[in-house]
């Protein structure tokens, strides 16, 4: 729950910072290393289960994660499925196999940890109607775009939406190396064009918290509903982007409270906002019911949908435009092993006058900015 982390941090700035007499929330000071369980029960693709432990106002804006925990979900009439610890880098999360489950029952997230034993409320598992169409609005006056969804449910049942999104995008570096330079024989050579570094990759996931409601509506739709913006710098936008939009179905009571964590961590919604102490979740400590846990746990069918969308579409981008360029040569005659490590690359090499081309790096090199590792559903055949 690293957005309550952030809450707090900038919560104590503010009233550390005021003229008047600080206010110190209620609960503030007990928030220090409780148990956070993250995580919702899918019917239709695999639970993913993140627990880690809340941080103190001081400490760093890391996460916590709890590891060698015994996770699994477990159904109202006691069937249980058994999660598998995964760690990628410094993350650490708990996959469970519910693809499959009965959507007929309700099923609950448990979780022992050391000699302690956690556990969500019994939650049904909610239909989510599909992912109507996702688009964008270029701000041509602000040098941005804005991408959004919009979806609905005839029968008027849903009402509460919640939503998470990965992207991933190939961008390119603004010049197109076809030599290399090698600092440790300090020799340059040419290079094939699978070993280029001008095609990269990158991806990320959604951290904001994207909730909707429709009860005060007459119909169940929604239109337009902001999910993220991009300014005209990012490279994102360059030249092809792909969001994986996942919808999902969520109660009243899950609505109200991310609405209350979307209020202190977005707006900072001041003293008279519910404290983190006051959020409460659907989880508790079995073993020590007086243990405060944070977490919402919810159980839902989602949908998905996934579009690209090409920079040309959107035609906003603007290039770093502060490469430099220097020719070296006999009539330019430079030390190329301090050009290298002063910052600047090589594009081009021509043995038979010793000439070469180098563009300062960060215009070269993608690999600074991403990854060779291209996405497998990925359209283009770049490499």
């Amino acid at each position: 729950m690293k957005i309550i982390y952030k809450t707090l941090v900038i919560v104590a700035f503010i009233l550390i910072n005021s003229c008047i007499t600080p206010f110190e929330p209620e609960g503030v000071a007990q928030i220090d290393n409780m148990v956070v369980i993250e995580g919702n029960i899918i019917q239709n693709d695999t639970t993913k289960v993140i627990i880690s432990r809340s941080l103190a106002l001081n400490d760093e804006n890391k996460i916590n994660y709890i590891s060698k925990a015994s996770v699994w979900v477990e159904s109202e009439t006691g069937i249980r499925y058994t999660g598998k610890e995964v760690k990628k880098g410094v993350k650490i999360q708990y996959n469970v196999i519910t693809s499959g489950i009965n959507p007929a029952l309700k099923y609950k997230i448990c979780a022992n940890i050391g000699n302690k034993r956690y556990e969500s409320d019994l939650v049904s598992i909610l239909r989510t109607p599909p992912i109507d169409s996702i688009g964008f609005t270029p701000d041509y006056e602000r040098k941005s775009v804005t991408f959004y969804v919009n979806t609905q449910d005839p029968e008027n049942k849903t009402r509460y939406y919640k939503w998470s999104y990965t992207e991933d995008w190939e961008f390119h570096s603004e010049y197109l190396a076809v030599s290399e330079y090698n600092p440790t024989t300090k020799k340059i050579f040419d290079i094939e064009m699978s070993q280029n570094r001008h095609f990269c990759w990158g991806s990320s996931v959604s951290s904001a918290i994207l909730i909707q409601s429709t009860d005060h509506l007459s119909q169940d739709r929604v239109f337009q509903k902001n999910l993220t913006s991009m300014s005209s710098k990012e490279k994102k936008i360059s030249y092809l982007y792909s969001m994986e939009l996942t919808q999902m179905a969520i109660t009243q009571e899950a609505y109200k409270y991310w609405e209350n964590i979307r209020k202190n961590s977005d707006e900072i919604g001041g003293i008279f906002a519910p404290q983190p102490s006051e959020i409460k979740g659907n989880l508790k400590c079995i073993s020590n019911p007086s243990e405060k846990v944070l977490g919402f746990i919810s159980g839902a069918i989602v949908s998905k949908k996934r579009v690209f969308v090409w920079g040309e579409d959107i035609d906003i981008y603007e290039p770093p435009g502060n490469c430099e360029v220097i020719s070296v040569g006999p009539e330019n005659p430079m030390d190329i092993e301090e050009l290298y490590l002063g910052g600047y690359d090589v594009i081009s090499y021509f043995q038979d006058t010793n000439e070469s081309v180098w563009v300062t790096k960060t215009c070269v090199d993608c690999r600074l900015w991403g990854t060779k590792k291209k996405p497998a559903f990925w359209p283009t055949s770049h490499i």
